[in-house]
């Protein structure tokens, strides 16, 4: 996964944002009881994993740090018919970098996850797994607002995941181009809230959950920015209807369960974070702030978000009130919430919603090979 300052993936420049709304670390990952299968195992389950490639791809915002090219110039992708273009955003263990793909042109971001670095920690193999397990099996499926992905590349040093590509620039990055406390036209915000809801709606359906749902993994496929694609699986999981334990988000975007250092169900975290991104985009600023994380901590213990001004209409106060819910077995699921009244719109442009009870998910192959782990998580 990458730091948050990397977190405006598809663009060039990366948005500006809370400083508070930091990404919890991977030590975080704590509760792994067995060693994790080799990485070569995990490589050759996704190899006989089936289904098309698809020609498309998205990353995330960009730091001005990346991947660079190894010594002597020679491009790790040229082998597999892709060049280098940029480096979109850099990490500890794994990097982002725009690409085209020579045969046709298009253009694709790629995440390399580096073998030996990644090797050394079991909860850094574990996280790499649940990340590509999930896009794999999204893959399937294509949701137009997921960025899904295309291939995925197994080196003797690195795996790339090769992905659909957004030009449009992050949601972070034009809320920070707003007037201070300016939100976005109501309209837009239908629109794109319908999109992220739409694409919970489906992953919920899948027993995936993405638990870092905020505007920097928001992106626009295009300058247009009328069509969204979430992006960033780096803290998803395939559970089900299990309920996990890692603590990981975004702190202005975590649920008040999060805090409370028990199982918890991961599609209601998605659906507090949806809150208080709908919030946001209305109101041009965070639905929780503090002057210390405590005080933050605190207000969303209390679902004590920041007061609503005229921007926000009386449907989408509706929305936003039955998903910044303490109780997460309260919360509305997504399917439940694109039936109000603020999405009525949305839903006369896009069709039926998936059904709102996730199903039990089946063990992957990868899940498969971790010898009866319940769950890494």
């Amino acid at each position: 996964m990458l730091p948050r300052a990397a977190s405006d993936a598809m663009s060039a420049a990366s948005g500006g944002g809370s400083q508070t709304a930091r990404r919890a670390p991977l030590s975080s990952r704590n509760d792994i009881r067995r060693n994790p299968p080799k990485l070569a195992a995990a490589a050759a389950a996704y190899a006989a994993s089936p289904g098309p490639h698809r020609r498309a791809l998205s990353a995330r915002p960009s730091s001005g740090a990346g991947s660079k090219r190894p010594a002597g110039g020679m491009d790790a992708l040229a082998p597999y018919g892709y060049q280098t273009i940029s480096p979109i955003a850099q990490g500890a263990f794994s990097q982002v970098a725009r690409a085209r793909h020579l045969n046709s042109g298009r253009e694709v971001a790629v995440k390399t996850f580096n073998k030996a670095k990644i090797g050394k920690e079991a909860h850094l193999v574990q996280a790499m797994k649940n990340e590509l397990d999930v896009l794999q099996k999204l893959k399937a499926t294509a949701h137009p607002n997921v960025a899904n992905i295309i291939e995925l590349l197994d080196t003797k040093t690195s795996f790339h995941a090769i992905l659909e590509y957004c030009s449009g620039g992050s949601l972070q990055r034009k809320l920070a181009g707003r007037p201070h406390a300016t939100g976005l036209p109501t309209p837009h915000v239908v629109s794109i809230a319908g999109q992220v809801a739409g694409a919970l709606a489906h992953m919920h359906g899948m027993g995936i959950a993405h638990r870092d749902i905020k505007p920097e993994n928001v992106l626009f496929t295009d300058t247009s920015q009328e069509v969204i694609k979430i992006c960033d699986f780096g803290f998803a999981v395939a559970c089900g209807t299990r309920r996990v334990r890692t603590v990981c988000g975004s702190p202005q975007y975590m649920a008040p369960e999060l805090s409370r250092r028990e199982p918890y169900h991961a599609w209601a975290v998605d659906m507090w974070a949806f809150g208080a991104l709908t919030f946001e985009m209305l109101e041009g600023k965070p639905a929780f702030r503090g002057s210390s994380m405590e005080q933050l901590n605190i207000r969303i213990m209390r679902a004590s978000h920041e007061a609503f001004t005229g921007s926000t209409p009386p449907q989408a106060r509706a929305v936003i009130k039955s998903l910044l819910v303490v109780d997460a077995e309260n919360r509305l699921q997504a399917s439940k919430a694109l039936e109000l009244e603020f999405f009525s719109g949305h839903r006369a442009a896009s069709g039926p919603t998936p059904p709102a009870v996730p199903p039990v998910v089946q063990p992957t192959a990868t899940e498969a090979l971790a010898q009866g782990d319940q769950h890494a998580e």
